[in-house]
């Protein structure tokens, strides 16, 4: 059977692409790390409360090395008497490791800078498979859940 050469383009483009995605990844590697240790810091050193609320948070790692953890952030505080949501946010954010545990923070500047920061933060491969600026659904979800399980022990507590 023959192939039209649209078919034939068609597939080398797809063969191509998928070559590419996968070299892209094999850069992609994470080095280990705590997870309990890393979102313990997040929530310290970067989330933030208004009004008394809980922090519920989630982070997705896009890569790193020995030094570095790139990931992405999320949090919001919750406010499980009203079942509301108080201050948030949602960056890119780089980790800096030490044996495994997590020393430090970098963020990208804000504004006119966020583009040319995010460049000198992260590399390519990195900036390549993070969110413009949208929260990763995965993280909108585990955040739910957490605020789920905190109104549900408000609600066991009140029997």
């Amino acid at each position: 059977m023959k192939l039209k050469k649209s078919a034939k383009i068609g597939l080398t483009v797809i063969s191509l692409t998928t070559a590419a995605i996968i070299a892209v990844n094999m850069f992609a590697s994470i080095p280990e790390y705590n997870a309990d240790s890393a979102s313990d810091y997040l929530k310290k050193e970067l989330a933030y409360v208004s009004n008394q609320g809980a922090v519920t948070d989630s982070f997705k790692v896009y890569g790193g090395n020995e030094e570095a953890l790139y990931i992405w952030y999320a949090f919001e505080e919750f406010l499980p008497e009203k079942n509301e949501t108080g201050s948030g946010a949602s960056l890119a954010v780089k980790l800096l490791m030490e044996d495994g545990r997590v020393t430090g923070h970098e963020v990208p500047e804000e504004g006119e800078l966020y583009e040319d920061s995010m460049k000198e933060l992260f590399p390519w491969h990195v900036r390549w498979r993070m969110p413009d600026g949208e929260v990763p659904l995965s993280l909108e979800k585990e955040i739910d859940i957490k605020q789920a399980r905190l109104i549900a022990a408000l609600e066991e507590q009140e029997e």
